[in-house]
């Protein structure tokens, strides 16, 4: 927590989230947009590193067998062809309870 909390990690995520020269924000705006994963990187320029870093955070959760709906949903979406606005249902849906 102390990464994040940092003035580095706080700056960084604030950037990823406010910039228009943001990498992961333009990532995730042509996505938004309609356009296939895939598509986005291999005709992109720069690296979205949030894109191979979510497949990470899955593989792990999973590894871990650690409850990520969160992470569970942007997998979906960027790997397996979810559709976004469905995703973003399953996940408002989701039946409230304490978080572990």
């Amino acid at each position: 927590m102390q990464t994040i909390a940092g003035l580095s990690g706080l700056g960084d995520l604030t950037v990823t989230c406010y910039s228009r020269l943001s990498r992961n924000r333009m990532f995730g705006e042509r996505l938004g947009k309609g356009e296939r994963p895939e598509d986005i990187v291999k005709n992109s320029v720069a690296v979205a590193e949030g894109y191979p870093t979510a497949r990470s955070a899955y593989q792990l959760a999973q590894k871990l067998r650690v409850s990520t709906p969160i992470i569970d949903e942007v997998h979906a979406v960027l790997y397996q062809g979810k559709n976004v606005g469905l995703a973003l249902q399953d996940l408002t849906r989701r039946e409230s309870k304490a978080e572990d």
